[in-house]
């Protein structure tokens, strides 16, 4: 990930740094500068690396892929069957209970420490 510093009131931008400490730097000494050590309305922006931009369009794909199929699978008429048996109805109820077993049981280990 890179780092720049904006200010918009001047219009600048600082070059691209491999480091946020290095562009706050950048920021104290446009400040300093420019500014006569008031601070503007200015930020320090990330600019993602090509890795990062393939990474986010590969989940937002893998989202969208997602929810599609989800939706398929709960309008089929296979699910509101199973949704409807007895036995779905049981394991929600002892899937509720046993994640209740398992907070409360937290919280009493948490108050003992």
């Amino acid at each position: 990930m890179r780092y720049v510093h904006y200010c918009e009131p001047c219009d600048a931008r600082s070059p691209e740094r491999a480091d946020s400490h290095e562009a706050a730097a950048d920021r104290d000494d446009h400040r300093l500068r420019a500014h006569h050590g008031l601070a503007p309305r200015d930020y320090i922006a990330e600019i993602p690396g090509p890795l990062a931009i393939a990474g986010r369009a590969l989940v937002a794909v893998l989202a969208t892929a997602a929810r599609a199929g989800a939706r398929h699978l709960a309008a089929s008429d296979a699910v509101r069957q199973v949704r409807a048996s007895a036995y779905w109805q049981q394991a929600v109820r002892l899937l509720a209970i046993g994640t209740g077993v398992l907070v409360l049981g937290a919280v009493i280990v948490h108050k003992m420490l």
